[in-house]
């Protein structure tokens, strides 16, 4: 139940999303444009939610195959609940799986073969009739994947240039006939959102747009084929909204969590059989909302209210029809919604303030997980990847619920000993920016901010390949969490280091420095990370509200991670990426 003041101005509580309220704004568009419309996923369905986990994705592909999907790329989360598991996937969809860079692999090397063998169904493209016209997607999948998800998981995989793969399928859809050809991608880009039109959430080429990130992976490659090669993308992945034109190409994101989506309108002139570039458009972002707040027109209840208050919460209207969430869906998904409601409505704990969560700074709720890992491991120091954090906490009750969509993935807890020296060097990798900063427990580092330039290291001193980092570590120190005081390590003396089997198989860019530490210094699986975090939440809600002014996750006088600017001034998101020596 919502209840609003007009007044409000305060985050308050909503509903956004679910899959029976996406099938009604699927049927809305069915229905207005019956054959002419294309329904594209980006890849990423499985994971996330406890329903799906539960099932192993299961619950999205029944609910995918209902609603009428046209396509899906093939996501690096796809992979989380391994082949065995995404192979069911893909035989039980209706639809095709498509990315023309998932090769076999053999001896750690492509075969450059589809990966059929491994994921039978497959298919690297696929035409489409739409209408009269002939639309030909490609599906690709993100070069990321081997270093953001286990790498147990796809050893009998390769990934190969988005470019080469993208050329070739673009040139063997053209010559089948194809009169449009559309990526489907889980790869993505960063964009600032630019001004919108006032009266109109249609877009067109020439509208003022933000700047998309030169060095994001679709971007790169968008500026990298020649002219007419796509006509349109659908890209996934960096989890942001985009409604943008990059290289003459409308490409669209949706964001994450199922919250919006965006429609690309394409005109086609069968009589010079070409597209009219000039007269696409794009819709969006568009709020996939049961109801909306009457004067903001959307259902979040985060962003700050209008002037003249949120409004009344209506019923929502998408190109004039009322939006009533599918009956079919929710009984399709039902059985499973029942299974987990009481688990997810378990509350812990209470929560005295928002426990915020943000990759390029020091995560008050980052902390507290890393707490937990180090806790569940009686380990000296522990780490967590920005990455694996999902979403923050709101004040009030803390439910598994909450818990669960903010580590959504199944990591073990597993401990590791090291050197004084291997442990500054895996700090030194975790917390180059290149994938956000990672969270410490039981450390204080000084590290260069994100904002100014930082130098690259060798990290060992033996010129190899993959040993050449962004440096932006200053100082490691150990920390004492309860007094602030700190003590040097020392670099030949031995400490032990808890995280997740995720980062010790070489995920977010530890493969290197894992490698070089044998199996025997590596713990057995302690236990589920989610697990520990819940196990940590109760023994401290026996204390009182979490996150209260006394007990707080961040301590701004007692930092983790201490920043300071160096006076050159870098770029975030480029100016910190791994570099590599030839």
């Amino acid at each position: 139940e919502l209840k609003t003041r007009e007044t409000e101005s305060a985050p308050i509580p909503y509903t956004a999303g679910g899959l029976s309220v996406l099938a009604s704004y699927v049927r809305v568009m069915r229905a207005e444009y019956g054959p002419r419309f294309l329904w594209l996923d980006a890849g990423d369905e499985f994971q996330g939610s406890l329903e799906s986990n539960s099932e192993q994705g299961a619950p999205m592909v029944a609910s995918f195959n209902l609603m009428g999907l046209h396509a899906a790329a093939v996501g690096n989360h796809e992979f989380d609940f391994a082949l065995p598991a995404l192979q069911a996937r893909v035989k039980e969809a209706q639809y095709p799986y498509l990315a023309a860079n998932i090769f076999e692999s053999h001896a750690g090397e492509s075969t450059k073969k589809l990966a059929t063998d491994s994921l039978p169904g497959l298919k690297s493209h696929q035409i489409f009739q739409v209408g009269t016209l002939k639309v030909g997607v490609i599906g690709l999948s993100t070069l990321d994947t081997p270093r953001t998800t286990r790498p147990d998981q796809i050893r009998s995989l390769a990934f190969g240039d988005l470019k080469e793969a993208t050329l070739k399928g673009a040139q063997d859809l053209r010559k089948d006939g194809a009169q449009i050809v559309l990526i489907v991608a889980h790869a993505g880009l960063k964009c600032e959102r630019g001004r919108s039109p006032v009266s109109s959430h249609l877009r067109k080429p020439s509208d003022p747009q933000g700047e998309c990130g030169p060095d994001d992976e679709m971007v790169r490659l968008l500026k990298s084929l020649p002219l007419g090669t796509v006509d349109a993308v659908v890209a996934g992945h960096s989890h942001q909204i985009v409604h943008h034109w990059v290289a003459g190409v409308p490409v669209i994101q949706g964001g994450a969590f199922g919250r919006y989506l965006n429609v690309i309108y394409l005109n086609y002139d069968k009589t010079e059989g070409k597209l009219l570039t000039d007269l696409s458009r794009i819709e969006g972002p568009v709020p996939v909302c049961p109801g909306v707040f009457q004067n903001q027109g959307d259902c979040n209840g985060e962003r700050p209210a209008p002037r003249t208050g949120r409004g009344a919460w209506v019923p929502t209207r998408f190109h004039g029809e009322t939006i009533t969430p599918d009956a079919g869906v929710d009984q399709l998904v039902q059985p499973v919604v029942v299974r987990t409601t009481a688990r997810k409505g378990e509350v812990l704990a209470q929560l005295a303030r928002p426990a915020e969560h943000e990759r390029f700074k020091e995560s008050p709720l980052g902390n507290f997980v890393a707490d937990s890992i180090r806790e569940a491991a009686g380990a000296d120091v522990a780490i967590m990847n920005s990455g694996g954090v999902r979403a923050p906490w709101d004040p009030g009750a803390l439910t598994y619920g909450a818990v669960f969509r903010t580590l959504p993935f199944d990591n073990a807890v597993q401990k590791i000993t090291l050197s004084g020296r291997e442990l500054k060097t895996i700090l030194r990798i975790a917390d180059s920016g290149s994938r956000g900063f990672f969270s410490v427990s039981g450390a204080q580092l000084r590290l260069i901010d994100p904002d100014s330039d930082a130098p690259s290291t060798d990290l060992d001193g033996n010129h190899e390949i993959d040993s050449w980092e962004t440096n932006r570590l200053l100082e490691a120190k150990l920390l004492d969490q309860e007094t602030g005081k700190t003590r040097a390590i020392q670099d030949d003396k031995d400490y032990t280091l808890a995280t997740i089997d995720f980062l010790i198989l070489g995920g977010d860019d530890l493969g290197w420095a894992m490698a070089r530490i044998p199996a025997s210094r590596i713990s057995a699986p302690i236990g589920v990370m989610r697990d520990a975090v819940v196990a940590h939440i109760k023994k401290l809600a026996a204390l009182g509200p979490l996150n209260s002014e006394e007990r707080p996750f961040y301590d701004s006088k007692s930092p983790r991670l201490k920043f300071e600017k160096t006076g050159k001034k870098g770029r975030r998101g480029g100016g910190h990426r791994r570099k590599r020596r030839h």
